[in-house]
């Protein structure tokens, strides 16, 4: 039941993520809204479309299975500029799950400095 509600959230997130990317005025969405990202790709898969990651944490579930999760960061235009990061957590080398962990306003529309916080 677990596995199908984490599913689930991860369409949603997916659906929703992918609509956004569709309303900006500039066409530049995430390199991941725009290509078929599909979970229980293999990670080796996953790597080769996507490149190597900037930082990976590894761990076991309590059933004992390898989980791993990789972060990518990227920059997006959306009304101004922004460093998104996602991670993706692969069990026994297949995506369960794709989340976006931080997402950070580095330009404003005025003046294209850094946006201070």
């Amino acid at each position: 039941m677990k596995i199908i509600n984490r599913l689930l959230v991860i369409s949603l997130t997916l659906v929703c993520v992918t609509m956004l990317g569709g309303c900006s005025v500039v066409n530049n969405s995430s390199k991941f809204a725009a290509t078929e990202v599909e979970l229980g790709m293999s990670r080796d898969e996953f790597v080769g479309r996507f490149g190597q990651p900037y930082n990976k944490e590894m761990s076991y579930t309590r059933s004992g299975e390898k989980e791993e999760v990789l972060y990518y960061k990227e920059d997006v235009y959306r009304s101004c500029w922004y460093t998104v990061t996602a991670a993706f957590v692969f069990v026994d080398s297949r995506l369960v799950e794709q989340r976006i962990v931080d997402e950070e306003r580095i330009f404003n529309d005025t003046d294209r400095r850094p946006h201070k916080k």
